[in-house]
């Protein structure tokens, strides 16, 4: 069922008459919509995938709520991050923004020159996209595995992997190669550790051609302060500074 409401987005951000899906039963949607405690989801890509008209984010442009069309993300590492919309925070990130065009205004799709993980795993040009709603790595299943099995972690019934809490140190540095240049995480940014499990921060999924093939998720998010230029359909990258 579709209604309208104003949406409020900080404190004065109100959107008018936002058209939005309600769902009273979230079974199909899968457990984790099921379980989570969450009550909705506020999509951030474009209008060209929205169900129903135009994204909020979209409609704040139309209604001039915004100074530029530009969001972005600071994920704060153990502490508080940031949401700025209508523009970019540059206290929170070191040197300039590095722009790279969108090679699909959908989701946030980019090209991927390449990934490799020191000298044990390398993959071929592919494509990803940049999603902050996603709190792992992702890519295919079977280059996933490799990945994995190529430092000791080992998959669980969740479809996720762990490795002994020990053996982090010895994880090699992962680089994604976007429009020629490297964007490093340290192994140790590959791990998430809590109560003792050190659970491995990257999960495998089969998305259809010609979807993205990856997803660079909070884990990359958190190393690079992101900027989505809604305008231009372009994302900006610079590291972020620590909490």
């Amino acid at each position: 069922m579709f209604s309208k409401d104003t949406v409020t987005l900080a404190q004065d951000i109100a959107v008018h008459d936002q058209r939005f899906a309600e769902v009273q039963d979230a079974k199909g949607m899968g457990v984790a919509y099921v379980m989570g405690k969450f009550d909705g989801i506020l999509g951030l890509a474009f209008d060209t995938i929205a169900i129903g008209k135009t994204t909020v984010f979209g409609s704040a442009i139309e209604q001039g709520l915004v100074k530029d069309p530009v969001f972005a993300f600071y994920l704060g590492d153990e502490g508080d991050g940031e949401l700025t919309l209508g523009g970019y925070d540059s206290t929170k990130f070191e040197g300039d923004l590095t722009y790279v065009d969108l090679d699909k205004a959908t989701y946030w799709q980019i090209k991927l020159d390449g990934i490799s993980l020191g000298d044990t795993y390398s993959t071929d040009a592919t494509t990803g996209i940049v999603d902050s709603g996603t709190s792992l790595l992702v890519g295919p299943s079977a280059e996933i595995t490799k990945i994995a099995l190529s430092v000791g972690a080992k998959p669980n019934v969740m479809g996720e992997y762990t490795i002994d809490c020990k053996d982090v140190d010895s994880i090699p540095e992962i680089s994604f190669k976007i429009d020629g240049a490297n964007y490093s995480l340290p192994g140790s940014d590959l791990v998430i550790q809590a109560n003792n499990i050190c659970l491995f921060a990257m999960m495998g999924m089969d998305i259809p051609a010609p979807g993205p093939q990856w997803i660079l998720g909070d884990v990359f998010m958190r190393r690079y302060y992101t900027v989505f230029d809604q305008g231009n359909e372009r994302i900006g990258f610079a590291k972020a500074v620590k909490n």
